[in-house]
């Protein structure tokens, strides 16, 4: 072998994570940006050829919030297999996107949505579970990951799009995105092995049976402060991400220019992702997520103070380059201070981020519908967590100086 050639098996073991990389990617565009977030660009074509009522729109998205609410709380069931339960999350959400595709009954959507809520949240799970230890040494490839949801975001949006173009109706459209579905799911069983999930039961077994085992209490105690942050930082976004789009719709007659507004949104979560990991790496975890809170909180205080097009597209920006950011950076805290116990507070964190969620819509129906007082609710809560992570970054760096 040449000098000047590449030595093939030290090549190996960053090809290989940069496959796992690239394959987790695909398993969160298949959980969230399709899975999820496809209904949102869906629900206008619905309301057009199916006859959906706004009323019915959101008890279905409702829905789905709920599911992804039980699916955090029974997360941490599964952590035992991730790689076989992720599997057969995917198997769901592609089975629930083309139970969409078949039926236009109120109580038939409501329950494809509920399987695809709770898969996508074991997925999000499962995922971050079995990449993020194998990707630990790389400050990059993380982000790589979290791409998926922004990049699924992105292709579902522009698919509809293209599907508003051509005059589909919402029927082939759903079929459209379980075959892309399907096509996403395939290097889940060709580059995910399953013996990994045999290294998960040894790990798990090592520490104990008990949840909180081969984790200290003072560690634990700081996860949780981190899962009521989370939370809170849930229920903030939420109600920004459901209702901007709402707000754009009325000041965008124009449909087709209202259709690329979601793909734009997902084109700013999928950059954020990449870069973040450079900047964890310098700031460290919980300083990159309270910036980005920082500007999330603008974010949701922009429409407030400009209610504008050019008011709704900043805060656009802030919500969609936000919001995976910190849901990267929170799962890397769990995955760093968890233990083997890890994958446990991945799905406390999916539950606490999930119950925000159905918590936001709520309110606004508490507040008749009067946004602008929702949206100062959600950059409260913001606000809240936000102190909370400072207060938790203080604690930190007493500790690490012995005070």
């Amino acid at each position: 072998m040449s000098v000047n050639e590449p030595d093939p098996d030290a090549r190996g073991p960053v090809n290989r994570s940069l496959m796992i990389a690239l394959t987790g990617l695909m398993g969160l565009a298949l959980a969230m940006g399709v899975g999820r977030f496809a209904y949102t660009p869906l629900l206008p074509m619905m309301q057009t050829d199916q006859g959906m009522s706004l009323q019915t729109g959101s008890w279905v998205a409702l829905v789905n919030m709920l599911g992804y609410l039980v699916g955090g709380l029974t997360g941490k069931y599964l952590t035992g297999a991730p790689v076989r339960n992720l599997r057969l999350a995917a198997a769901g959400i592609i089975l629930s996107l083309a139970g969409m595709a078949m039926t236009d009954h109120g109580l038939l959507w409501g329950t494809w949505r509920l399987v695809a809520g709770i898969a996508s949240a074991w997925m999000m799970i499962m995922v971050s579970m079995i990449t993020l230890p194998r990707l630990a040494g790389s400050p990059r490839l993380p982000g790589i990951v979290y791409a998926g949801v922004g990049a699924g975001t992105l292709l579902a949006g522009l698919l509809c799009a293209v599907f508003v173009g051509l005059g589909w109706t919402s029927h082939a459209a759903w079929l459209s995105l379980a075959g892309v579905s399907l096509l996403l799911a395939i290097p889940l069983w060709t580059v995910f092995e399953r013996s990994w999930d045999q290294t998960a039961v040894v790990a798990s077994r090592s520490q104990g049976d008990l949840p909180g085992a081969g984790v200290d209490p003072a560690v634990q105690a700081r996860l949780w402060r981190l899962v009521v942050c989370y939370g809170l930082y849930g229920f903030g976004y939420i109600l920004p991400a459901t209702y901007l789009p709402a707000q754009a719709r009325l000041l965008l007659q124009d449909s087709w220019t209202y259709s690329l507004a979601w793909p734009v949104f997902g084109l700013a979560a999928a950059c954020s992702t990449l870069v973040v990991g450079l900047v964890a790496s310098r700031l460290g975890l919980l300083r990159s997520w309270a910036g980005a809170q920082v500007v999330l909180t603008a974010g949701v205080a922009t429409p407030i103070v400009w209610p504008s097009m050019t008011g709704i597209l900043v805060a656009s920006l802030c919500v969609g380059g936000t919001f995976v950011v910190i849901t990267l950076v929170a799962m890397q805290e769990a995955q760093r201070s968890g233990g083997a116990r890890s994958g446990l507070w991945m799905a406390r964190l999916t539950a606490s981020f999930a119950f925000g969620q159905v918590l936001g819509p709520a309110v606004i129906v508490l507040l008749q519908g009067r946004l602008e007082i929702g949206l100062g609710l959600a950059a409260t809560a913001l606000l809240v967590s936000l102190t909370g992570l400072v207060w938790q970054l203080q604690q930190d760096g007493r500790k690490a100086v012995g005070i």
